[in-house]
């Protein structure tokens, strides 16, 4: 006989639906943020779209829910036509969906829930403590805290904010937009149909404007950014990475619901795949089209082996990926071996740069959404010369580096757990095209993230949430069906697991607003970091440093000038005079030829916002050369550029 207390528990709504005042107090940012946008100056087209949006959420969730899948990923697209650009559209859709799925009062109804949700909770708790501790960290500088603050409370869907708020909510909607699609997927099962359909008809048209890009038709903001660009199109975003990734994702969909559906429905799913197939194309991605390829050759071969039992499938599979990614590293040594090819080599100091973030803040990192600007601490000479900042080039490694090890060990518990439920369900139900499909978008999308950090971009990273979370209640359904109640495990009816949660959610609101407010008051001391060798001093006591051919000089943030004295202590004609170019900022600051006279660079420095306390004087010599060679009696077979002296700071 089934156990009564098994049922309540599959039935009762989560802890987010039992609790209306937890719903209203989480509802009240969304709430101020969406007025906030209404009552700006915008145009009425904008507000009318956020309105209705929410209304129909209001009136109908699983309808918004709907219109946010089919309109957020084109949003980009469209903005100019109503006077958006530069407005975040697809957010504000967000928050207007999810404000009014938080006002719903909805009965408990027996369905899947949302996989590992105390993990889920806990990352919101780093986020909004992450948050915090930056607050506290600009605080610190008078007048700055009040004017973020105010920024984001008139223009907050046009700003990107120092305190992470921007990023921080985007992470938040994610996981709130995952465990909507669940909860209305338990009143609505016909979403595990309609949903699919509002993605692969928004993918649709986001491919159709990556055609009318490759043909030179689009605004002319999208047209002049795709000279930049050149032989690569975006459509829906810029970021032609994120794109590949997006349309990777919606290929795998795509594909599986062309296998499950019949006839006409077929023939319309093999036409959605086709034109995501051209859009995965269109943008050049190659690590979007290797994950997708990839991973739909090991789907094709679970699905056509569902007669073989589990653990020669298991095998089979094992060495599916292992010759894949034998392939994968042939390749990339290959590439690693081209001269002309520098995008293995620059991944690489990426990593490396990421290692180093979380090295110094292990725990809780630098704080959510600070990746960018924190970056030029911790990027090598020539990734800095290149870039001036950057983004982390692999998103679990920029989460690590922004939310700490704790941010990233929750994060991918949450996405692992999510992922395990589903791997339980195709394994009892192994010919479910629709789940595999879904799954296989999910993962490729994941590896992407290893290269790339799709996640940055909202008309992205939307689309794979809500997938997710079709994913999630798929699996959950597949589970519950396929399995009878007596076998279904219990949900704990004690309260020790959630008192557990809640003591390490109070741990981490205390704790990591602390250690994120601690400001970086050095850049870290490693050639890897500033390019130099160590110190020597001349006969006459000048001390001076060689620098390898990319270096970088840290000064304070307050320093409006540096004199840089530098010279070759050469006279072979073959290497003096050699040029030496300068940038602050990413911006070129000159170029001067150097000889053996000690010769002074004067540089004046942009300054930079608190809470940065140092700015980065990036240098780049012609070429590297070793003395030994060049420079009679010498036996210094390093690699090095030129000699630069003590430099004289300014404070004008």
């Amino acid at each position: 006989m089934p156990d009564p207390s098994v049922e309540r528990a599959e039935e009762s709504a989560p802890l987010i639906w039992r609790s209306l005042p937890l719903r209203l107090t989480i509802g009240v940012i969304p709430f101020l943020l969406i007025v906030s946008a209404l009552v700006s100056r915008v145009d009425w087209p904008l507000k009318l779209l956020i309105a209705a949006t929410f209304a129909c959420s209001l009136a109908a969730p699983a309808g918004g829910l709907l219109l946010v899948a089919a309109l957020a990923p084109l949003s980009n697209v469209f903005a100019p036509a109503i006077g958006a650009v530069g407005f975040r559209v697809d957010e504000a859709l967000v928050l207007a969906f999810l404000l009014g799925w938080l006002l719903q009062d909805l009965p408990a109804r027996r369905g899947p829930r949302v996989a590992a949700p105390a993990a889920g909770w806990l990352f919101a708790a780093v986020i909004v403590a992450s948050v915090a501790g930056l607050a506290l960290q600009l605080g610190r500088f008078p007048d700055q805290l009040p004017y973020v603050i105010g920024q984001i409370g008139h223009s907050y869907f046009m700003i990107q904010d120092a305190i992470g708020v921007v990023e921080g909510a985007r992470l938040l909607e994610g996981v709130a937009l995952v465990a909507a699609t669940v909860m209305i997927f338990r009143r609505q099962p016909a979403l595990a149909t309609t949903l699919p359909l509002a993605l692969g008809v928004s993918a649709t048209a986001a491919a159709l404007s990556s055609v009318m890009l490759s043909r030179g038709i689009g605004t002319a903001v999208a047209l002049a950014q795709q000279r930049l660009i050149g032989g690569r199109f975006g459509g829906l975003v810029g970021d032609v990475n994120a794109a590949g990734s997006y349309f990777a994702m919606m290929l795998c969909l795509a594909l599986g619901m062309a296998v499950r559906e019949r006839d006409r429905i077929r023939a319309l799913w093999c036409g959605l795949a086709a034109a995501t197939g051209a859009g995965l194309w269109l943008s050049g991605s190659r690590s979007a089209l290797g994950a997708a390829g990839a991973v739909i050759v090991v789907a094709v071969i679970w699905a056509a082996t569902t007669r073989v039992n589990l653990r020669a499938r298991a095998l089979m599979l094992i060495v599916v990926v292992v010759a894949l990614a034998g392939a994968a590293a042939m390749r990339a040594r290959v590439l690693e071996r081209d001269p002309d090819y520098k995008g293995f080599g620059f991944r690489q100091q990426f990593v490396q740069t990421s290692l180093r973030m979380i090295e110094s803040r292990p725990l809780f990192g630098v704080g959510v959404g600070q990746y960018y600007r924190t970056s030029p601490l911790f990027l090598s000479p020539q990734l800095a010369w290149t870039y001036g900042a950057e983004n982390g080039h692999n998103y679990f490694l920029q989460i690590g580096g922004e939310l700490g090890l704790v941010g990233l060990g929750l994060f991918a518990a949450w996405l692992g757990a999510t992922m395990a439920r589903t791997l339980r369900a195709l394994a009892r139900e192994p010919a479910d095209a629709r789940l595999l499909g879904a799954a296989a978008g999910v993962v490729v999308f994941l590896i992407t993230c290893l290269t790339g950090h799709p996640f940055l971009v909202g008309a992205v990273a939307y689309p794979f949430w809500l997938q997710v979370g079709l994913m999630t209640a798929l699996a959950g359904s597949t589970l519950m069906n396929q399995t009878s109640a007596a076998e279904r495990p219990a949900v704990p009816s004690g309260r020790a697991w959630a008192h557990g949660a809640l003591a390490a959610a109070i741990v981490i609101l205390v704790w990591s607003p602390i250690a994120t407010a601690k400001i970086a008051d050095r850049a870290p001391d490693s050639p890897a970091v500033d390019g130099f060798y160590r110190w020597e001093t001349l006969e006459d006591g000048t001390r001076f440093r060689w620098s390898a051919r990319y270096a970088s000089l840290f000064v304070p943030a307050e320093v409006t000038r540096v004199e840089i004295p530098v010279r070759l202590p050469v006279d072979n004609r073959s290497i003096s005079p050699m040029g030496l170019e300068i940038r602050t900022a990413g911006a070129d600051r000159g170029r001067t030829m150097v000889d053996g006279t000690w010769a002074i660079i004067s540089v004046k420095l942009p300054g930079i916002l608190p809470p940065t306390r140092f700015q980065r004087v990036d240098l780049r010599i012609d070429r590297a050369w070793q003395p030994a060679f060049y420079i009679a009696g010498n036996g210094d077979l390093r690699a090095v550029g030129v000699q630069v002296g003590e430099v004289r700071l300014f404070r004008d």
